[in-house]
């Protein structure tokens, strides 16, 4: 068994810690932030600072905790996550949920309430978190050449050093594994990032009796040059959260003021119920520039480093709008678990070549898939500004496929399994019945604005 720091006390650090500590490694987290978790979930939202949108994980991420980390699916509900199904609220439901709608699960929570409750778990089985600990690089503390390629043997803290078989950074999106590694003489960590993005500025409510609203549109709307994400959360909560492009200097200044941003959100049809609830944050929160991006770090057929990982968003980052960060970190964690059964770390390229195997067999897929997605969205957004529409092939037959789902409860579950990473929606999207529907469509499509007000319209509506 192994001695393995994981850097990052979030929640794709601590599904991590979880999984190895239950292999019997001897497991340490260490984690910046010097404040412990609350217990008490309205304390965890006021009191502790973990910056973010409310958490709603794919169905996939459901399913695999299920299975893997039931304690942790018990103890996110019995603090008040609330169990819901991502196809019962939207629109093209007709009938009551079938018998195999289950698939459809996940837990909606804010995500202080959610970071808690595996904070305990994992402090109940024996994994140690050591709060306030800054990482400041990689130690190896051998005299004489270094090996190649090179190998990490723990972290240089603000406490000092830290000695592990393995270091696992799980910092996300604002790692510093790459100037880390340069410190440490890797100097071939390059990245792959979109060069625009998406910024989203939100807010976050409470519901009078405690009920969500009735919905009259899915999570996610794309309405011309804004979007508009809906998320539910614990306890009556929810988020609303518009989306635009990172470079809308317009729309980035309007949407600042409170006043601005909800005429914005009242463009949605059927949002004015949701804007009757109260507000539980102050002014609107705002994450800018994120775009997605990845690193290097598994795509050549040597390792560029041994004795350090980087798992989830250290990886590769996707844009939140479409919810995949949390079900690629546990398929990740999963993969280097799996990868420890299968080699030791006393042949650490092994164990490195191993994991990239499986980062690249399905977890690149995913993120070309997301960056897909990202790029037609910016390209549509793009063309609304400018008063054309967007015309893309692939792009057109996707806005077919979910326009057939908000008709047909059987394309609807097909195109829910797709978006959530189901097992069998890839074949399920290219089945006959689906294709035909979907080419019957496709001329509805071809030169079609988007849904909503043109832009001069939806700059006046905010804007006065």
């Amino acid at each position: 068994m192994a001695r393995i720091v994981v850097l990052g006390a979030a929640l794709g650090g601590l599904q991590t810690a979880l999984l190895l500590a239950a292999d019997g490694h001897d497991v340490i987290v260490l984690e910046r932030d010097p404040h412990p978790a609350p217990h008490d979930p309205d304390s965890a939202w006021s009191r502790w600072t973990r910056p973010g949108i409310p958490h709603l994980p794919l169905a996939r991420w459901m399913q695999l905790a299920e299975d893997q980390l039931p304690e942790l699916v018990r103890e996110m509900t019995a603090a008040g996550a609330e169990r819901t199904n991502v196809v019962a609220p939207e629109p093209g439901l007709r009938g009551r949920l079938r018998a195999d709608d289950a698939r459809f699960d996940t837990l909606a929570a804010r995500r202080p309430l959610l970071e808690s409750a595996a904070t305990r778990l994992a402090e109940a089985t024996g994994v140690r978190i050591r709060r306030g600990v800054v990482c400041r690089g990689f130690s190896d503390p051998r005299d004489g050449r270094p090996p190649r390629p090179p190998h990490v043997t723990g972290v240089e803290t603000s406490e000092g050093t830290v000695t592990a078989d393995l270091v696992v950074d799980c910092t996300g999106r604002r790692s510093r594994l790459p100037s880390w590694l340069r410190d440490f003489g890797v100097r071939e960590v390059s990245e792959e990032s979109g060069r625009r993005g998406f910024a989203y500025y939100g807010r976050y409510f409470r519901s009078p009796d405690g009920a969500l609203p009735a919905t009259t549109f899915p999570l996610v709307v794309e309405h011309g040059s804004l979007g508009l994400l809906r998320i539910p959360a614990d306890h009556g909560t929810y988020s609303l959260c518009l989306i635009i492009r990172s470079d809308d200097r317009e729309l980035r200044t309007l949407l600042r003021d409170e006043r601005a941003w909800s005429a914005a959100v009242r463009l949605f049809p059927g949002a004015d119920a949701w804007l009757a609830g109260r507000p539980i944050t102050d002014g609107v929160q705002i994450m800018g520039g994120l775009t997605d991006r990845k690193r290097n770090l598994y795509d050549a057929e040597q390792p560029l480093v041994t004795g350090v990982v980087a798992v989830g968003d250290a990886w590769a980052y996707t844009v939140p709008t479409v919810g995949r960060g949390l079900a690629m970190s546990l398929e990740h964690s999963l993969a280097l678990r799996n990868a420890l059964r299968e080699t030791c770390l006393t042949d650490p390229v092994d164990l490195v070549t191993r994991f990239a195997a499986a980062t690249n067999a399905d977890l690149a897929r995913i993120y070309r898939q997301t960056t897909s997605y990202t790029r037609h969205r910016l390209a549509e957004m793009d063309a609304h500004a400018a008063g054309r529409p967007y015309d893309h092939p692939g792009w057109r037959r996707a806005r077919a496929l979910a326009h057939l789902a908000r008709q047909d409860p059987d394309a609807l579950r097909v195109e829910r399994a797709a978006a959530h990473l189901l097992p069998g929606a890839a074949e399920a999207l290219r089945a006959p019945v689906v294709a035909a529907a979907v080419d019957r469509l496709l001329h509805e499509f071809e030169g079609r604005m988007p849904p909503g007000p043109a832009r001069p319209d939806a700059l006046k509506a905010v804007a006065e």
